[in-house]
């Protein structure tokens, strides 16, 4: 079912998509409470501050993935509705291989970098 967005109130349009992506963001909020409260429950302090020091780079891959693959996913649309077969399958292919060189470069970022990111976050 397609909706267009050309048609209808566009405060109902707003109210739609606002609220998905509230929703998405409030349980991930949930989600990382939970974590918090169930690490901290069962590994005590030092398990909190290993979360405390995990989840702002945790964060940042989640948004580099929710970048890339919103990008992607608005790109592939488009050029499928405007009946582009091919140039929406390159757009998916683009973001596939573009996270998976986000991916490898933020894993190897860490592994190497690892002391330095834990001094930065106050650690070491």
């Amino acid at each position: 079912m397609e909706t267009d967005l050309t048609q209808g109130s566009i405060k109902k349009h707003y109210l739609k998509y606002l609220s998905a992506g509230f929703g998405g963001a409030m349980i991930s909020s949930i989600y990382s409470m939970v974590d918090a409260a169930v690490v901290g429950q069962y590994q005590g302090p030092q398990g909190s501050a290993t979360l405390s020091i995990v989840m702002p780079i945790w964060t940042i891959l989640y948004s580099l993935g929710l970048l890339i693959g919103i990008g992607g996913s608005v790109n592939y649309a488009f050029f499928k509705s405007q009946g582009k077969t091919n140039k929406a399958n390159a757009y998916f292919t683009l973001s596939l291989v573009l996270t998976t060189i986000v991916s490898i470069l933020c894993w190897i970022g860490m592994t190497v970098f690892d002391e330095q990111l834990l001094r930065l976050f106050g650690i070491c």
